[in-house]
Formats: C-alpha cells, structure tokens, sequence
C-alpha cells in the first residue's frame, strides 16, 4: 500500500526519533555550574580560627619512621599554623654499614641536617599548599574543568586543572555535594619551583560534630598525606588531626 513505511524502516526511524529527543533534552538541560570555591575557603578558614586542636605528624625516609612529633596548633592572625610541641621523638641516626658492605655503595647513611633539612622541606611544601589564598583558589576553579564522578566518589563535584600552586602542578578538588565545601584534594607538584624532585600531596576534610543544632557544621582538615623524592631519598610525611575544641585565644 502507498502510505505504508516498510517494517524494516520502522525500527530506525523510532531509533532516530528517541536520538534526537535526547539531544533536545539535554540541550535543554541547564549545565552544571561551578562551585564558588574561593568563597568557601574564606568562610570554613574563618570558622577554624575559632578552634584549636592537636596535630600528629610522622615521617618516614625510605620506609623508615624517622620523626614522630605532636603539637597543639591553632591559626594566626596571617592564616599560619601556630605551633607548640607537645611530644616529639627522633629515631636515633642509623649505625653506619662496614666499608666492606655492599650495601654501603647503595645509600650513605642518612646525618641527622639532612634529617632536619628533609622534614623542613615537607613542612614548607605543606604550608605552602595550605595558606594559599581564598582568591588564588577562586582564579584556579575558573580554569578547572568540571569532570565526571568518580566511581569511588560517586556523591562528590569533581575539579580538575593546572597551576593551583605552582604553574606545573595538577590538582583535583572534590567537594560535597549539598555544601560546595571541599573533602578532599589531591595535588601532583614538586618539592620546590625548580621541577627537579615531585611530590604528591592529599589532604581530607571532615565536619566537626555540631555543637548546636542550628549552628553549620565546621570543616576540617583531617588527614594529609605527602610523599616526595628528594634526591635518592623517598619521604613520606603523614598528619592527622585530633582533639578539636574552642580556640579563645590566651
């Protein structure tokens, strides 16, 4: 019959229909928008001025724990940690292999400046990461590209881009999804500007248990972790957050 179309076409033409309904929808669809990242640094910064708590920090050189420390901390007035050792243990320096011991052409062992050099260096690299500035952050997530979920977080906004610190480095944000506010980082960069020993960098942000009810919940950093080369030597420093409580400044 001449106004029939072939049950072969059929099938196709509903294909091509379902096709082009579903590029219209997502046309459609309002694209998803950006976090306001700066902002929300500013503001979680300004509510962890108000506390003070305890930091744990190990290191460890070539699988080796070198440097066990515990200090109170809280911020200063410029955004810096302030300090003050609680607890700190250094592992005795290792007793030298025999001349005849092949494994004393392998790595001379290591002097307690070059212990002290190496954990100055992981600090600093820390600190650097951490004070950067609200509006430093902000220019960073108008360059980053807005990515897919991962499938191990699957409920979290996903950030990628370069030149969060330093122009070479590669950082990705993940933020929660109500609050915007970021759980977790990770950054690929190097020890110092000079691209010459890398390092990777993952910091974990968890909410305080709320006081009140009608108070928002502060977020904090929680667990960092860093592991860098330096020369011959492989460095991992761990830190881990405890004892969070009202900061009143005495």
């Amino acid at each position: 019959m001449c106004g029939t179309i072939p049950s072969v076409r059929l099938p196709l033409l509903l294909v091509a229909a379902a096709t082009l309904t579903g590029f219209l929808l997502a046309a459609q669809a309002p694209a998803p928008s950006k976090p306001d990242v700066g902002e929300g640094l500013k503001r979680e910064r300004e509510r962890l001025a108000n506390y003070q708590w305890r930091l744990k920090t190990e290191m460890k050189v070539d699988g080796v724990l070198r440097v066990s420390r515990t200090e109170s901390v809280h911020l200063g007035p410029s955004g810096e940690l302030v300090k003050k050792i609680v607890k700190f243990d250094k592992a005795m320096a290792p007793t030298p292999f025999p001349h005849n011991d092949p494994r004393a052409r392998l790595s001379a062992p290591m002097a307690s400046t070059e212990e002290d050099t190496l954990f100055d260096q992981a600090q600093a690299l820390m600190q650097f990461y951490a004070r950067l500035s609200p509006e430093r952050v902000e220019e960073w997530a108008k360059r980053a590209e807005l990515m897919p979920p991962d499938p191990d977080r699957a409920s979290k906004v996903r950030l990628h881009g370069r030149g969060l610190g330093r122009p070479q480095d590669d950082a990705v944000l993940y933020l929660d999804p109500q609050t915007k506010i970021a759980s977790e980082i990770e950054v690929k960069t190097t020890v110092d500007p000079r691209i010459v020993d890398i390092a990777f960098l993952r910091a974990t942000f968890e909410p305080l248990p709320q006081v009140r009810s009608d108070m928002p919940a502060v977020w904090v950093p929680k667990k960092i972790f860093l592991n860098m080369n330096r020369g011959k030597r492989a460095v991992t420093l761990e830190m881990e957050t405890t004892d969070w409580r009202s900061w009143t400044g005495s």
